[in-house]
């Protein structure tokens, strides 16, 4: 099946975005900060965690599972630590603040870890890791979601897909960024499947009755397969530990369901962590030992059929570049419900 395509350049793209997220009730730097994470991620070729979710986070804002007015509060404070309430609000919104916080805190004590509870999807981890890039910190991000994983031997959810991100500086080569969660595959990679009418590997979903499916809709109605089976089911619970439960908030099956429940707040807990790199060893040291590793990687003898040998976010940062020139791509059935959703906001969609 031809599945019809439509570039649109990424800052008019990220305008709708503000202005949709504007006109449901955010305050401007909320509004671009949230509308910056989604293009962040289709930009960088992540489209299962950009503007395709633009739709459910309106949905949730209109029917008051999500506070657009949301004021994140800073709960508990130390030295290296601090806990964030998250007031109910668009999850990019308390992430950011508790970044920046971690920066800060890195900055002083060599470290920083700073845990959001009460909040909603943050969309894509990495966004936040590298935060701490221009700071010569590593960053870290992770989440718990709503439930879409059994443990391993099960055959109902107890765990969401996790993910984490993490972000290490280099030298003269791309950062080293790490963005994955902890099932075979992004949940927002079986929904675009779903929109553009294509099977999906066996290997991703099961359906409902717990059986490997290539039917993004079965797999929509199914469970997330774990990555690398008892492993992806350990990782997950770990970070539902350091997130969830660690920050007093929501955790397993108590994590509301972002598509399935819109009214109601899903307690969504986040963790943002920053790593001052020079309480270690000089800053140009490590950049230099990075860079080494890469060529190390990138150096390997090739196995047949392989072209070339990349390192975590290699791709992701080619992928930009294009974009920016070219422009983010949108299958058909996308870009009429965000012309759709313009229309009921009355915001005009790039295209038009």
């Amino acid at each position: 099946m031809t599945v019809d395509r439509f570039l649109i350049p990424s800052e008019s793209l990220r305008a709708f975005s503000v202005s949709c997220f504007q006109k449901l009730g955010l305050c401007d730097e909320d509004a671009r900060i949230t509308a910056d994470n989604l293009i962040f991620a289709n930009l960088r070729g992540v489209d299962s965690h950009g503007v395709i979710r633009l739709k459910v986070y309106a949905d949730r804002l209109r029917s008051g599972g999500t506070n657009p007015r949301a004021v994140p509060k800073v709960s508990r404070d130390d030295q290296t630590c601090a806990l964030i309430d998250g007031d109910n609000g668009v999850g990019q919104v308390a992430s950011a603040v508790a970044m920046k916080l971690a920066i800060s805190k890195a900055e002083e004590n060599g470290m920083g870890w700073v845990s959001v509870t009460n909040s909603n999807h943050f969309g894509a981890a990495a966004f936040y890791a590298m935060m701490a890039l221009p700071y010569n910190m590593i960053g870290l991000a992770m989440t718990n979601a709503s439930v879409t994983m059994a443990p391993s031997g099960g055959r109902e959810a107890r765990l969401g897909n996790n993910p984490l991100g993490i972000a290490i500086p280099a030298g003269n080569k791309p950062p080293v960024v790490l963005d994955m969660a902890t099932g075979a595959v992004a949940r927002g990679k079986i929904f675009i499947a779903q929109h553009e009418r294509k099977k999906i590997p066996t290997t991703w979903a099961l359906d409902k009755n717990g059986v490997p499916t290539d039917d993004p809709d079965a797999a929509a109605e199914g469970l997330i397969q774990p990555l690398g089976g008892y492993k992806g089911y350990g990782l997950s619970l770990l970070i539902d530990l350091l997130t969830g439960v660690l920050s007093g908030g929501g955790f397993s099956t108590h994590v509301g369901q972002m598509y399935k429940a819109l009214g109601v707040p899903t307690r969504s807990a986040h963790a943002c962590a920053a790593l001052r790199i020079d309480n270690f060893i000089p800053v140009s040291e490590f950049r230099q030992r990075v860079d080494e590793i890469i060529d190390m990687m990138q150096s390997c003898p090739r196995a047949a059929g392989v072209d070339r040998i990349y390192v975590p976010g290699e791709i992701e940062h080619e992928t930009e570049q294009q974009r920016r020139s070219q422009g983010i791509p949108l299958s058909g059935t996308l870009k009429d419900e965000l012309v759709a959703l313009g229309s009921d906001l009355g915001i005009r969609f790039p295209l038009l």
